[in-house]
């Protein structure tokens, strides 16, 4: 084994991940909430043409997660990060000049597609930072996103009615800016540990080994995360497709729904560094079941929900689930994975995640065409149950086994 270390580039320090995670996300957070809106309003296309777009994007998204974990895992990837970014940036800026049907839908596939591979590059990046826990790492990444979201949002909330150009031109700047920052500090070497050997990727090391490298594989435990991610965003995606005619039919204004994510993004905020500073301090199982289980419950609480205020509180309910589950997957994934294969394993939860987001759409739309409202929220509160109910069963039959 031969290794050449000269001038070998600083690790990735996280104040430049969370950074661009802030930028990535306040970006995407102005586009996900305004493209059905658009469509139906300035484009007149139909809720039925606004879903197919939403699920296509969701399987373009899926698809490119898996191609960000081969990049990161078998190409270069600060160099695959860098042209994903440009890709996105061609993408958000074109839609500033051309948003008329089809060429919009066009765009946001192709944005689609960039956004699932730099989300699974960040993610594997995010376990590359040295000097803190994977789960700390995450944890600091989940809080940014939020804040992101909350932005995001917001400016979709204020400068929506001033033009769908002018929230582009805004995205685009802050792509730009995601773009300078993965040119200058992304350029980190990825270092493995196989073993005795040591194995750096970077511009300025070269590595000779003979030894097999490690395959990803999907073990029962990672099915059964898979499976939960999977049924945790297709519930997920309730809330960003039926609950608002839902509020509307329930006699709501249509800000109190503006307001329930505002109010989510705030409560993620306060209260994440405290929820996380006790998941912590216990097993990843622990607070990713406890965490599934809240979340599932919040579906039960509301097929009773009549009031915003009701409503409210179930959606705090699922938003304390979702802070003892969401930031901890990845980082259990992680760590459950070998490094050599983070990206493809990152990848994987990125994929499930996506494939949530395929199908909630397609679901809600059935049950909501068929007036079944409570038997939606009934059904994914039973799935979410079986499911966790398995994974916990898969990991007490694992420590069995290792145990007799």
């Amino acid at each position: 084994m031969q290794i050449d270390l000269t001038d070998r580039p600083r690790p990735l320090n996280e104040k430049w991940l969370l950074f661009g995670t802030l930028l990535s996300n306040t970006g995407n957070s102005m586009i996900w909430p305004v493209t059905t809106l658009y469509m139906t309003g300035a484009l007149h296309q139909t809720f039925t043409t606004a879903g197919i777009v939403l699920m296509i994007g969701s399987i373009i998204s899926m698809i490119g997660s898996f191609v960000g974990g081969k990049l990161f895992d078998h190409w270069r990837p600060y160099e695959a990060l860098l042209i994903t970014s440009f890709i996105i940036l061609i993408a958000v800026s074109s839609l500033i000049v051309w948003h008329d049907w089809p060429a919009f839908a066009g765009l946001i596939w192709l944005a689609n597609f960039g956004m699932g591979v730099e989300q699974t590059l960040v993610n594997s990046f995010a376990t590359t930072v040295p000097g803190e826990k994977t789960r700390i790492v995450f944890n600091n990444m989940y809080i940014v996103l939020n804040i992101g979201v909350v932005l995001g949002t917001l400016a979709v909330g204020y400068l929506f009615d001033y033009g769908f150009s002018l929230l582009m031109i805004i995205s685009s700047v802050l792509y730009f800016f995601l773009m300078l920052i993965i040119a200058t500090k992304f350029n980190v070497p990825i270092t493995h540990v196989r073993g005795e050997t040591v194995i750096v990727d970077s511009a300025t090391a070269t590595v000779e080994t003979n030894q097999v490298r490690p395959t990803f594989r999907l073990t029962p435990l990672l099915v059964g995360i898979g499976a939960l991610l999977f049924i945790t965003y297709l519930s997920y995606m309730l809330w960003e497709t039926v609950m608002a005619p839902h509020m509307k039919a329930l006699g709501m204004p249509t800000r109190n729904y503006a307001d329930l994510w505002m109010i989510n993004g705030i409560t993620i905020i306060l209260l994440q560094k405290v929820v996380s500073g006790w998941a912590n301090k216990h097993p990843y199982q622990i607070s990713v079941i406890l965490g599934s289980l809240i979340f599932a419950s919040s579906f039960f609480f509301l097929m009773f929900v009549k009031e915003f205020w009701q409503i409210v509180l179930v959606f705090e309910l699922l938003t304390i689930g979702e802070m003892l589950q969401s930031p901890q997957v990845p980082a259990w994934v992680a760590k459950i994975t070998p490094k050599e294969v983070a990206g493809q394993a990152q990848g994987f939860v990125s994929m499930m995640i996506s494939s949530g987001r395929v199908i909630g759409p397609i679901y809600s739309g059935i049950m909501m065409d068929r007036g079944l409202m409570n038997m939606m929220f009934l059904s994914v509160f039973v799935m979410m149950l079986l499911i966790t109910a398995s994974l916990a069963w898969t990991i007490f039959k694992s420590k069995h086994v290792k145990t007799s």
